[in-house]
């Protein structure tokens, strides 16, 4: 208890408390030492899961680990005119002379490619899975 008092007279001294902060913020900024973090590469699925093939063949949850064979499938949707003009010409593709210019003529006038996933309504948080329709206790 008395040492508390010291230190609180000295403080009240002019100029002490400043003295006070700067020794201490000095001797807080010695005694800690800042290490990098370590950068860690994030794993190749494909490449763990080929070399640890055999592990993954014999195990039970297998079905969890690896992507189900007919999750993706790709359609073709045509392309909706709302024009009744068409906003490129029809020649302007062989007329073009630049392969930028080309691109972006075969962008507008081709169709679009849809991928499709079968399960993506069971990907994301697991308390937003879809119900169950039928219930196998009943």
């Amino acid at each position: 208890m008395s040492e508390v008092r010291k230190f609180t007279k000295r403080l009240s001294k002019p100029g002490t408390a400043a003295e006070v902060r700067q020794s201490v913020s000095e001797a807080v900024r010695t005694s800690v030492i800042v290490e990098k973090p370590k950068i860690i590469e994030p794993l190749d699925y494909e490449a763990v899961v080929f070399q640890r093939k055999a592990q993954i063949h014999s195990d039970p949850h297998r079905d969890l680990l690896l992507c189900p064979v007919d999750d993706v499938s790709e359609s073709q949707v045509s392309r909706q005119r709302r024009t009744v003009v068409p906003t490129v010409p029809q020649n302007a593709e062989r007329e073009a002379r630049s392969l930028f210019a080309k691109e972006c003529i075969k962008m507008y006038n081709t169709d679009w490619h849809v991928i499709n996933y079968k399960y993506e309504a069971y990907s994301g948080d697991f308390r937003m899975l879809p119900s169950s329709k039928s219930d196998p206790a009943k």
